[in-house]
């Protein structure tokens, strides 16, 4: 993939687009991003963030490359620069950790939610309902390494062997055999992302 985070914002120009534009070109990219909106860390730069993001969306839609998104304590205005492209994108809610009715929405739009380490915390109410309750067609998993570890690695160093955890969790959560999680799951990567 090729974007540009939020937190690296404040560093981009008016070439930064265009350096994406070249390296999204290459066959090997398949999806824009990690891009997105973080206003937890970065408060002082919203406007720089809402112009960067939007950029990077158009560029996904001109491209026809899917887009991972990155949102921390920004959903109305994430929700807000996406929904203009209803029908024209298609991606993934990375490390959603929103509620099950917005996860709704942004499924209206195109998009997938994907579940990382907190679905199994044990208290960790919204990622359990949104396991439980969205399509499955619509749903991926991921580590978010190398944060957020899945119990009972939690407070530890995340890493990609981990993530059958949250497979496990998942499976539970909606009553089905891991091995038939895990092919839907597949399924749903290899279609999303054209691999």
């Amino acid at each position: 993939t090729c974007g540009v985070h939020p937190h690296d914002a404040k560093s981009c120009n008016e070439n930064t687009i265009g350096i994406l534009r070249d390296l999204a070109s290459n066959d090997c990219v398949v999806a824009i991003g990690e891009c997105g909106l973080d206003y937890h860390y970065g408060k002082d730069n919203i406007d720089i963030q809402k112009k960067l993001f939007n950029a990077q969306v158009e560029l996904a839609v001109k491209k026809d490359l899917p887009i991972i998104i990155h949102m921390r304590e920004a959903t109305r205005d994430t929700y807000e620069i996406l929904k203009p492209y209803k029908g024209k994108i298609k991606g993934v809610m990375h490390c959603y950790s929103g509620s099950l009715e917005m996860a709704y929405e942004f499924i209206n739009l195109g998009l997938h939610i994907s579940l990382g380490g907190p679905v199994t915390f044990k208290n960790a109410k919204d990622p359990k309902l949104v396991a439980k309750n969205i399509p499955l067609d619509k749903l991926l998993i991921e580590t978010d390494c190398p944060y957020m570890a899945p119990t009972p690695f939690r407070g530890k160093r995340n890493e990609s062997s981990f993530v059958h955890l949250v497979l496990e969790e998942i499976a539970r959560i909606r009553e089905m055999e891991v091995s038939d999680l895990e092919a839907i799951l597949t399924k749903n990567s290899e279609k999303l992302f054209g691999i």
